[in-house]
């Protein structure tokens, strides 16, 4: 069955201790009340970016998984599309489920052996009432089954939504009374339209917060992160530097988070700490119209990087359009590989200085992410970022190019080098090792999403060039390497996208050919 690696909750991003406990108490309260129609089985979460709905989040799933009684945690992230997917969200949840209980996998086992089709199906409905409400109402468990899902605003845009918006709405209500269901979001209008309004979902704004409280715990959150940083009581005694900073969080524990990973993490440029404090608290900080969040942003990079040097500057874009424009996050290693023939570069010059915003940084085989979406999002609005601007939009065309350089070079026939094809892949002793040793991640990344790259392309006569080189020598090659990875049902799929690709420029070529006529 479908299953989203990586999805699970990550207990380091959950709160501080002493910090949000009226939040998580009032989610233990719903948790625990008695079974009955009038408590709501969903608990909507919902406020701006940055507000710490995913921190709850994290925090409540590993809280429950301590007690036994987290039947599963999903949360979604816009830099991990590939496999955080709407499709294979409640496959995952089942299979967490089944994980949990003996009798539960039995009766998926039950509803699903023989039926290999079901077994993958990518719908989610059918996922929701096979996998789930079945295997659930032949049960009678006692206690709280808690569900956890995160950011379901980055499950995708709103058509992949839809179809998990109405389970969500209205198939849920028919899951045994002792199912208790997590939702955070920010309040995008379909989510709100389609559970604001529900008898079953209870709705919390994260605004209606008590902004004293809200305060406190920021000013918690600061003081444990900055007090043992040398040089800060020099220049701002008495801890004199916190009450400003929790003024320009705006409330915003994202702001508080991200100031002090910038304040403490950037000794390398040869800043301080009272020196980069300095820098986030000066005057020209606070008479922006910009928001909390997206001035910080503007700060820091405005900080590290010249913005008067275009060089630098198409660097920047370059390096980080790569990072956002990636369908799942690479390493740094992974990054310098995908590059296309006339830009290769050093992705440290820019990646390096980037540790309060991205992860992955500092080593080389670690994924680099936006730390947090909000990030992401400042990049690709022009309005916001500005000089910093990234069009995701021209990377897909340097990826699918770049995918296609990668698998020019690396791709050959046999590659893990196998005594004979006349067995199946599960037979062969030490394949894992041998697929880990011969395909490298920068193959296996372009293998699986030279296509999704190539959907969102313009055309490109080199591009072409490259698809006519790959289609005539290595195909073959590259179908032997989606069957090492597990991934060969992505076949069918891709090429239909590059049959659909190439009818577009065709289509775009004819036109030109008439408009010269």
């Amino acid at each position: 069955m479908l299953y989203a690696e990586g999805a699970r909750y990550d207990l380091d991003k959950g709160c501080l201790p002493r910090t949000r406990d009226t939040i998580i108490d009032e989610i233990n309260r719903w948790v625990n009340s008695p079974n009955g129609e009038d408590i709501p089985c969903i608990f909507y979460l919902s406020g701006v970016a940055g507000s710490g709905k995913s921190t709850i989040a994290h925090t409540i799933a590993h809280q429950y998984d301590q007690l036994g009684r987290l039947g599963s945690s999903f949360c979604f992230d816009r830099a991990d599309q590939a496999n955080r997917r709407p499709d294979n969200l409640f496959s995952t949840i089942a299979r967490d489920l089944a994980d949990l209980d003996p009798q539960r996998k039995r009766a998926l086992w039950l509803t699903v052996k023989e039926k290999r089709s079901l077994r993958i199906t990518r719908a989610p409905r059918e996922q929701f009432e096979k996998f789930i409400l079945v295997p659930a109402n032949e049960m009678h468990t006692i206690g709280p089954v808690v569900i956890v899902i995160d950011a379901l605003d980055e499950c995708g845009d709103q058509g992949s939504r839809r179809g998990i918006l109405s389970i969500l709405a209205e198939a849920v209500r028919h899951l045994p009374s002792n199912f208790r269901i997590l939702i955070t979001a920010r309040p995008e209008s379909d989510i709100e339209n389609a559970l604001a309004s529900k008898h079953h979902v209870f709705c919390k704004r994260m605004d209606a917060i008590d902004a004293n409280s809200t305060s406190d715990d920021i000013s918690l959150y600061i003081r444990a992160q900055l007090s043992d940083v040398q040089g800060l009581e020099r220049k701002w005694p008495d801890k004199s530097w916190c009450l400003p900073l929790v003024e320009r969080s705006e409330g915003l524990f994202q702001w508080a988070f991200t100031a002090c990973r910038f304040i403490t993490g950037d000794g390398k440029l040869g800043l301080d700490p009272a020196e980069q404090l300095d820098i986030l608290l000066s005057p020209a900080s606070s008479t922006s119209n910009l928001g909390a969040l997206d001035q910080l942003y503007l700060d820091i990079l405005t900080r590290i990087f010249p913005v008067e040097n275009s060089i630098f500057m198409d660097r920047f874009r370059l390096v980080l359009g790569r990072v956002l424009a990636a369908k799942e996050p690479l390493s740094v290693s992974s990054l310098k590989e995908l590059h296309c023939e006339d830009d290769s570069l050093d992705i440290g010059l820019v990646i390096n200085p980037l540790g309060s915003l991205l992860s992955g940084v500092t080593q080389q085989d670690i994924t680099v992410r936006p730390l947090h979406t909000s990030f992401r999002d400042f990049l690709t609005d022009a309005n916001r970022s500005k000089y910093f601007y990234v069009d995701i939009a021209q990377h897909h065309s340097r990826l699918a190019l770049a995918s296609m350089r990668v698998m020019k070079t690396e791709l050959q026939f046999n590659i893990c080098n196998l005594q004979t094809s006349h067995i199946r892949n599960v037979d062969v002793p030490n394949l894992t090792i041998r697929v880990k040793e011969a395909i490298s991640p920068q193959l296996s990344y372009s293998s699986r999403f030279w296509a999704d790259h190539l959907r969102a392309a313009i055309y490109e006569a080199k591009l072409l060039d490259a698809l006519q080189y790959f289609m005539d020598n290595q195909f073959l090659h590259w179908l032997e390497v989606l069957s090492l990875v597990k991934q060969i049902n992505l076949g069918s799929s891709m090429l239909l996208s590059l049959a659909k690709w190439m009818r577009v420029i065709s289509v775009a070529s004819d036109c030109h050919n008439d408009d010269a006529d």
